[in-house]
């Protein structure tokens, strides 16, 4: 039983989504007897070995341009075939940029399965908002081809993943895939059980902050997932608390200069750079007052789950994802004017809280579980094998 699974950065993941789904299924998939290989972008091509699995590292380009992960794909699938063609069963692409490399092993007639992630175009429509005028055409060429690998991505594999169902009613209605199956993520603990107080509040002070005084985000920092929303509505509520906003700010972006500028000299509103510490990044989402999840685009995300975790209030833009995802755990909000009210609201302990609270380890426990993750893609894969 082999798979190969295509399309990340690369493990230990120290990126995002994409790079926590890979080792949490690869490692479990390893333990479970099967033979797994792991493409890991790098300067140039060797292999070597991470807890049972073999990691194929091939040369990438590096860069932000959507298109470029493609052509790292697209190395990396060639590679596989002409290195492993006898020792690869399955090759799973787990972003849609892999669609176009995936033809290839099509034609080799491997079997193929592809996670088209969430509405990717939307996302250009998104941050064009924020863009000089004269990059506008770049942003409406990439949305076109982000498109088209959502529609290659339903036609190419045997089985499409959606870890959403949102996501799979979409690509239902939009591509009508051949087979496609739900997945859903899984959340990963963060916080070593024996950490004590103390410890706790020791990491906290390094960032200036104490227990229960601020709010808190971990996210990439891109106009669909609304930050200059949590800035408006944080600056709307007049909290005496701290906003604290963890992500890859970059200077140079124009995303980041509109959020800079939102901000102002506001002391209380904190940008810190990402954090892939698991042990600092659970002290804080453990010790925040409450969480924003602004994110407007896209499936089941992993930030959200490895905050339910931590049973903390999650404030959450109102958008069918995010209350697929939360239901009851979640307190909703439509724009910047109602953040700032729902902020206010829960300072004065205006929600149930135990509500909430039962509902996010319930959610956890019966469905964004790794060990669940895990066995259903298992009997995914087995299926497409021996299907051969």
């Amino acid at each position: 039983m082999r798979v190969a699974l295509i399309g990340s950065r690369g493990i230990p993941g120290k990126y995002g989504g994409t790079e926590t789904f890979v080792e949490e299924v690869s490692t479990r998939l390893s333990k479970a007897g099967f033979r797994v290989y792991v493409t890991c972008e790098a300067d140039r091509f060797f292999e070597d070995e991470y807890k049972g699995i073999i990691r194929i590292h091939v040369p990438s380009i590096q860069g932000k341009s959507v298109t470029i992960p493609s052509i790292n794909d697209v190395v990396a699938a060639t590679y596989l075939l002409l290195k492993h063609s006898h020792d690869v069963d399955v090759l799973y692409f787990v972003s849609p940029d892999g669609a176009l490399a995936a033809l290839l092993p099509r034609l080799s007639r491997k079997k193929i399965l592809i996670n088209p992630d969430g509405v990717e175009w939307h996302r250009l429509i998104k941050r064009s908002r924020f863009v000089p005028f004269y990059l506008f055409p770049v942003y409406l060429t990439t949305m076109i081809y982000m498109y088209l690998m959502e529609y290659l991505s339903c036609k190419v594999p045997d089985i499409v993943i959606a870890d959403s169902l949102g996501i799979k009613e979409h690509l239902e209605k939009r591509h009508k895939p051949r087979r496609i199956v739900y997945i859903a993520y899984g959340a990963r603990e963060l916080v070593p059980s024996g950490l004590s107080r103390d410890e706790e509040r020791k990491v906290l002070k390094k960032f200036g902050l104490e227990p229960n005084e601020y709010y808190l985000t971990v996210a990439r920092i891109v106009a669909e997932n609304n930050i200059h929303l949590e800035v408006e509505g944080f600056k709307k509520a007049s909290s005496e608390k701290k906003l604290v906003i963890v992500g890859n700010f970059n200077k140079k972006d124009p995303y980041t200069k509109h959020l800079l500028r939102l901000r102002g000299g506001d002391e209380d509103i904190v940008f810190l750079d990402p954090i892939y510490d698991r042990e600092v990044l659970g002290v804080l989402r453990k010790n925040c007052f409450a969480y924003i999840h602004a994110y407007e685009v896209g499936g089941t995300n992993p930030s959200l789950l490895e905050q339910m975790l931590f049973k903390r209030p999650i404030l959450a833009y109102d958008v069918p994802f995010n209350r697929e995802v939360l239901q009851e755990g979640g307190i909703y909000f439509k724009d910047a004017d109602d953040l700032g009210n729902k902020m206010r609201m829960l300072e004065r302990g205006e929600f149930d809280l135990r509500l909430i609270r039962k509902t996010q380890v319930k959610r956890i426990r019966r469905q964004y579980n790794w060990e669940k993750v895990a066995r259903e893609y298992e009997r995914v894969f087995l299926r497409v094998i021996r299907s051969t």
